[in-house]
């Protein structure tokens, strides 16, 4: 015959259970990459291409300025050169020189500003990688301690599942379905203790007949108010 003591063992079983597979999940939540850790790879990914593509754009600005200086010097080479003596196409060039000496000094200042832009940008991402190598370092260690964990966990509720096998074994059929009834719709506690003349599990003050019942019978005996299976140990 099942005994009260036997359900309250297997629901120890099973409360110690629920409790594994809870800090199981967590620690298995946990072992995705944290949203920290996502957002700054994400960052100096950006930063990245950020930097990729300003470079890009100084580049082609130095072969515009380069450019331009070639030009100014063939046209400047040609004004003062002495081969070219009418006033008029001496004007001609003096207006072309002018023009391209404006144009190269607004691409200079332009070149600059990116020049500028790019070291900063670059000092940032340099900040930015160093941190992130930081996280990942870190990362990698809290991994490695998550996993072990895990691995506990998953150790410690194979032991217990075997445990609750053998519990559940010794149990007759109809007081094992009244006990899961009852762990399903009380919070997972089927069985309440009783201490000092009270029920475990809802705190009400039991008739003393209930409680001579509890003690002396091998029936088991349910809480009049919270149906929850009476232990006396």
């Amino acid at each position: 015959m099942t005994t009260v003591a036997e359900l309250f063992a297997l629901q120890e079983t099973d409360l110690a259970i629920d409790s594994a597979r809870q800090r199981l999940e967590e620690v298995a939540s946990r072992l995705h990459d944290p949203e920290d850790l996502v957002s700054l790879r994400e960052e100096v990914s950006h930063r990245r291409k950020e930097l990729l593509d300003l470079r890009h754009r100084q580049r082609e600005m130095e072969w515009e300025v380069e450019e331009l200086r070639r030009k100014a010097k063939a046209v400047e080479d040609k004004l003062y050169g002495g081969t070219v003596r009418n006033p008029k196409e001496l004007q001609d060039l003096q207006a072309d020189l002018d023009s391209l000496k404006r144009q190269l000094a607004r691409k200079e200042d332009a070149l600059l500003e990116l020049m500028l832009q790019g070291d900063e940008l670059e000092a940032t991402l340099h900040e930015r990688e160093a941190l992130l190598a930081r996280r990942e370092e870190e990362w990698q260690a809290e991994h490695a301690s998550l996993l072990a964990q895990k691995e506990s966990l998953e150790g410690e509720l194979a032991v217990l599942q075997e445990r609750r096998a053998q519990q559940a074994g010794r149990i007759n059929g109809s007081a094992l379905r009244l006990y899961q009834e009852l762990r399903g719709r009380r919070q997972g506690k089927a069985v309440a203790r009783v201490e000092r003349g009270l029920c475990g599990g809802c705190r009400i003050s039991l008739p003393t007949s209930l409680l001579q019942q509890a003690r002396s019978s091998d029936a088991l005996v349910q809480c009049t108010s919270c149906e929850r299976i009476l232990y006396v140990g």
